[in-house]
């Protein structure tokens, strides 16, 4: 339980760290956001995101079970050889995936644009081997996401570890 507190407090402190510009009183002081609308009301929560600067989003916020689980995972380092993704054989939906969009690096969030020159170094979100089967993730940023093994390393690999790290896309919406 410790641990999961801890990751939880984790958690929160990158959820509400200061935007470029702001500060904050002290380390424990909180930004406070607007309240959740209703987990019924969609668009309540389009209008929500609009005004979080996240117009990509459309699903009610995951609760923060999920988010401590999608942290914890997200944490583990991926090794081809062994064929460890953070994902892998994980079941995500589109609103597991706009939540990781929108923590994405410590909460410096998606990759918008990849023509943007600043943006072509940074990789999109690491879902190889993510099981995404029959989601809609139409119109969300996965610029650079990671889905399978880059050219050099697809190379090198076997077929096993190709498979490995091949992210589950079958009659997913990708528009």
């Amino acid at each position: 339980m410790p641990r999961k507190s801890a990751l939880l407090l984790s958690l929160f402190n990158l959820m509400f760290k200061p935007v470029s510009g702001q500060t904050k009183a002290s380390s424990t002081q909180l930004v406070e956001l607007p309240p959740h609308p209703p987990a019924h009301d969609r668009e309540a929560w389009r209008v929500y995101w609009q005004a979080q600067g996240q117009p990509w989003r459309t699903e009610p916020e995951i609760d923060n079970e999920r988010q401590v689980y999608l942290a914890g995972r997200r944490a583990i380092s991926p090794d081809i050889e062994h064929g460890i993704y953070p994902f892998k054989g994980v079941k995500l939906n589109r609103a597991d995936v706009e939540w990781l969009l929108a923590t994405h690096e410590n909460g410096r969030g998606p990759v918008m644009n990849w023509r943007d020159e600043s943006q072509r170094s940074r990789d999109g979100l690491d879902l190889r081997g993510a099981d995404l089967r029959g989601e809609d993730l139409s119109l969300l940023p996965l610029s650079r996401m990671l889905a399978g093994l880059r050219f050099y390393e697809w190379e090198k690999a076997t077929p096993e570890q190709r498979d490995w790290a091949s992210a589950h896309l079958e009659n997913c919406n990708l528009f």
